[in-house]
């Protein structure tokens, strides 16, 4: 599911090939979609840790190892362009013409695992930088889902750690594709989740799975309802 260029990997290692094709095929979606364009480049952003959440396999001293030398060999560059001074999130953009791999489609800083290889020119439709509009039709899950940026925020916002945001991702993913639900929107869907989650955690007492049960049972009653 993640790719990278060889010719990069070769020169400053797999970890920051890996991170360079997911900054380089955000950035050309942000040009395609007219979004995040600062002194006269288009960007895209992340923090370290929501980085860490959406890559599992590496550390975040991976992480920063990876972005600098990305930096120090003058592949990409950084900046902020924050609204809020206190958030010192990160920008990033690479330094020159990007040619994606045939395949690419790097797990997202601003999305979901991108579906396919080349940077579309409609505005987003599925899990993207900043929250899209639903859906006019329900649709599936997509296979390899992860969490956005926005639907880390939305989890950071109601007290879950990097842990617990990974363990209720993996248990999204896999009950949605088991069952087969369709959603309209799939960023509301993971709000609800995130909700319910939380509410059955204080009612129930440790090892007792009533409120697991309960959470499903109220989610195939949602997907009911929007499928309606």
């Amino acid at each position: 599911m993640h790719s990278f260029d060889p010719d990069i990997a070769q020169r400053v290692g797999v970890n920051a090939a890996v991170l360079y094709q997911n900054i380089a095929w955000w950035t050309q979606k942000n040009a395609a979609n007219g979004r995040h364009f600062h002194d006269g480049r288009h960007w895209t952003y992340n923090s370290i840790k929501a980085f860490d959440a959406l890559f599992p396999y590496l550390t975040q001293k991976q992480i920063r190892t990876a972005l600098d030398r990305l930096e120090d060999e003058g592949l990409i560059m950084s900046g902020t362009f924050n609204k809020a001074g206190y958030d010192r999130t990160k920008w990033y953009c690479p330094t020159g013409q990007v040619d994606l791999p045939s395949g690419a489609n790097g797990s997202a800083p601003e999305g979901e695992a991108i579906p396919n290889s080349k940077p579309d020119t409609k505005p987003d439709d599925l899990f993207g930088a900043e929250a899209p509009k639903p859906r006019s039709r329900a649709v599936a899950l997509p296979d390899g889902w992860v969490p956005s940026q926005e639907n880390i925020e939305d989890a950071y916002n109601r007290g879950f750690t990097d842990a617990e945001i990974r363990s209720e991702a993996e248990a999204f993913r896999d009950y949605h594709l088991a069952r087969g639900t369709t959603f309209k929107d799939w960023n509301a869907a993971w709000r609800t989740w995130l909700g319910n989650a939380r509410k059955f955690a204080k009612a129930r007492p440790a090892g007792n799975r009533g409120g697991h049960d309960a959470l499903m049972a109220g989610f195939a009653r949602y997907a009911d309802s929007l499928d309606e």
